[in-house]
């Protein structure tokens, strides 16, 4: 998960540490805006393989490098049970 942090922290210029913490939400923050939201999804899916629904791009599911890496680390899981 490790290239997700990486991606996010140069991609946005940001660094999480205490007081800026994995579980901050990016958008409420003013880190992330939808450009560079679909940028992190095109990275996301060619990166790790996996495909990203409607439902989970357009949800609160993906706002935070906590969130992203759970449902990431999820997605890889089923594939390797498929």
């Amino acid at each position: 998960m490790s290239k997700i942090r990486d991606f996010v922290e140069d991609q946005f210029l940001i660094e999480f540490d205490d007081t800026f913490p994995p579980d901050t939400d990016l958008f409420k923050a003013g880190v992330m805006d939808s450009f560079g939201y679909i940028q992190m999804i095109r990275f996301l899916e060619s990166e790790f393989g996996i495909t990203f629904s409607e439902a989970e791009m357009t949800g609160d599911v993906l706002v935070s490098l906590a969130q992203v890496e759970s449902v990431v680390a999820s997605k890889i899981a089923a594939t390797r049970v498929a």
